[in-house]
């Protein structure tokens, strides 16, 4: 499970060679482009993939060339008209034409959350709003995988259902919602690309992270070399 990568092609090359061989998909959560240098890498690279990719809001700012970009902060903005200008009409069509949310067997993925493709799961308010409406809604639904706060998150917290190697055992007490966190921009303080390995089988969903090394000063120096603006590379470095 990927998610937010933000056109940070050295975070998200070391993440694929990361994933063990015996994964049989990898899934995105959406961001795919937005503040990194490598959007059309990126981009490739994800479609390689050929499993759901869902679409993230910074994917339909750089697509739809009406949204409104007040909503973004400037240096956002930015991003998004750098990134517009450099897509390929192939790619901008790939992510403009995915879907904003996907459901497998017991397991559903969004960007932000169930109720609203654009929200930020950032509080147990909003957190608890969303388990109701999975329990309401989506009954079947053992775990709801989702990114946009580009923070690692599982909810409630699986107390006691650790089974070793940081695995977490998902199989009971949920539904659970899950945030793989960042491939290329981690705001939680931790600079790793972040994702997870998730085991849907028989005995129910497990869940572990994964927290791989990438060369940020690579990362960086693109950044600032295509002009764009330097607190995206700046940070990188700090995991904010």
């Amino acid at each position: 499970m990927i998610s937010d990568i933000h056109g940070n092609l050295e975070a998200l090359e070391a993440v694929l060679a990361d994933v063990p061989e015996a994964v049989d998909a990898v899934y995105c959560l959406g961001d795919v482009v937005g503040y990194g240098a490598n959007p059309n890498e990126c981009c490739d690279l994800v479609r390689s993939l050929n499993r759901p990719v869902i679409s993230g809001n910074h994917d339909l700012a750089v697509t739809d060339l009406s949204t409104d970009l007040a909503w973004f902060n400037p240096v956002a903005a930015a991003a998004v008209e750098w990134t517009r200008e450099r897509l390929s009409e192939e790619n901008a069509s790939f992510l403009l034409t995915r879907p904003r949310m996907h459901q497998e067997r017991n397991a559903l993925f969004v960007h932000g959350s169930v109720r609203d493709p654009d929200e930020y799961i950032i509080n147990s308010a909003s957190a608890e709003a969303n388990l109701a409406l999975l329990r309401a809604e989506y009954p079947a639904v053992a775990v709801c995988f989702f990114g946009h706060t580009h923070v690692k998150t599982v909810v409630p917290s699986p107390n006691g259902s650790g089974i070793g190697e940081g695995i977490l055992d998902l199989s009971s007490d949920g539904p659970y919602l899950v945030n793989p966190g960042s491939v290329g921009q981690p705001r939680d303080g931790d600079t790793f690309a972040s994702y997870a390995l998730a085991e849907n089988g028989p005995e129910g969903v497990r869940v572990a992270y994964r927290f791989v090394e990438y060369d940020i000063e690579k990362a960086q120096a693109k950044i600032r070399a295509a002009g764009l603006p330097g607190m995206l590379a700046d940070r990188l470095a700090q995991g904010r």
